[in-house]
């Protein structure tokens, strides 16, 4: 299958190259990652770099179903074909036990430059915190942005373009099918089955997957509105599958460590501080989010929601919900600036604001805020009644979400 440029992702593999750090590419399974390395092999043979020194290993391929640590290292060491840096590129490198060994040899021994892809983030993480600290660097790969979508896609709609965004999301696989809602289905639950069974099941030993399921549903179910720990053990217990608040919270922790839900944390949005509990979660894909709620229809004001929350995301921004007494501010959402300076925005998310009451009601949080510096914004997928309005930029959602400058 011919390979779909996506130049974020590629120009900071680039940018990184040759830094004596360890390159870790993440993210959810079929998002891009093995796609990505395609596109930096090519990238390196492009400019010079000859192909018996770019190592690839597809560590999910069956010829290394078995595979040691002391293997790898073997494999790798036998094909560095003579003098000049070597480039070794290995996807899905968490499947190996010892893998960070191999890594910290390479690193240490040989003239290489390694780049390593990974599903799980408890895995790496934990992996990474020992022998690897302070010498990798992480680049995240997310599923396909809506701007990504349309060039992947061709679509000239931006309307029609949205709407199946929205409903069968952004994985490159599941994009590949267009429209056909039972192909689409058969992949979305393939992913979330491969990621149930190889990323998140054995790491946390799930006993009884149709507790782990129920938790994600209520997740996707519930995106956008604070979750209570509590309350997701009184419904499995009604529906007689009873867990306890440490396997819930496990269960989430595995969500979020392979990658299939962000974490919103609540923050005082004039203080910035952290407050307990009752965080939000979104699904990091909509067409995971729809498979796991049967494709409802309906109120359309979640999904746009959670496609503004992935957005910043990919983006790189830091993404809190900001709470202010009774009132409450979708997204606060920081980065840091190229010059490290700070860049905050104070956001609400609405389908719409032309009825007075939903417009008054989405303002309301921006006259509390007072002097708290950062842009404010309210995105909507209004056509009419843009622009700045009381201190506030009122901003349709497509072209925001399809702004280069932004990005």
């Amino acid at each position: 299958m011919e390979l779909k440029d996506r130049p974020r992702y590629l120009n900071a593999l680039v940018a990184a190259r040759g830094n004596g750090l360890i390159k870790v590419i993440t993210g959810m399974r079929r998002c891009g990652k093995s796609s990505l390395l395609a596109l930096f092999r090519r990238y390196l043979t492009e400019h010079g770099v000859a192909a018996d020194h770019i190592i690839t290993i597809n560590l999910e391929s069956y010829a290394y179903a078995d595979c040691t640590s002391q293997q790898l290292h073997r494999h790798i060491t036998e094909h560095i074909a003579g003098p000049g840096r070597h480039y070794v590129l290995l996807d899905e490198v968490q499947l190996v036990d010892g893998w960070e060994r191999v890594v910290n040899a390479l690193h240490v021994d040989e003239d290489v430059d390694v780049y390593l892809t990974g599903s799980n983030a408890h895995l790496l993480s934990s992996q990474l915190s020992t022998l690897l600290s302070g010498r990798y660097v992480e680049i995240n790969v997310f599923p396909l942005s809506f701007a990504e979508f349309l060039d992947y896609t061709g679509e000239t709609d931006r309307t029609a373009a949205f709407a199946r965004f929205t409903r069968y999301g952004g994985l490159p696989p599941v994009v590949d099918q267009g429209t056909n809602q039972a192909l689409s289905g058969t992949v979305l639950s393939g992913i979330y089955n491969t990621i149930l069974v190889r990323d998140i099941a054995q790491h946390l030993q799930i006993r009884n997957p149709l507790v782990f399921n129920d938790v994600a549903r209520y997740l996707a179910d519930t995106a956008g509105s604070p979750v209570s720990i509590t309350k997701i053990e009184h419904r499995l217990r009604s529906a007689r599958r009873p867990a306890s608040t440490e396997t819930i919270e496990r269960y989430i922790s595995g969500l979020t460590d392979a990658f299939l839900f962000y974490r919103a944390q609540r923050i005082n949005a004039k203080g910035g501080d952290y407050l307990q509990g009752l965080n939000k979660y979104y699904p990091a894909d909509l067409g995971i989010r729809n498979m796991l709620l049967g494709y409802p229809t309906g109120d359309f004001g979640p999904l746009l929601e959670n496609a503004v929350h992935n957005e910043l995301v990919v983006r790189g921004y830091d993404v809190q919900v900001g709470k202010m007494d009774d009132l409450e501010i979708d997204f606060v959402a920081t980065r840091l600036r190229d010059d490290l300076t700070c860049e905050r925005k104070f956001i609400q998310v609405s389908a719409s604001i032309m009825d007075e009451r939903t417009r008054a009601r989405e303002f309301a949080p921006f006259r509390r805020l007072g002097d708290a510096e950062g842009q404010r914004m309210i995105l909507t997928l209004d056509p009419f009644g843009l622009g700045r309005v009381d201190g506030v930029d009122v901003v349709n959602a497509l072209d925001w979400m399809t702004d280069e400058e932004d990005r």
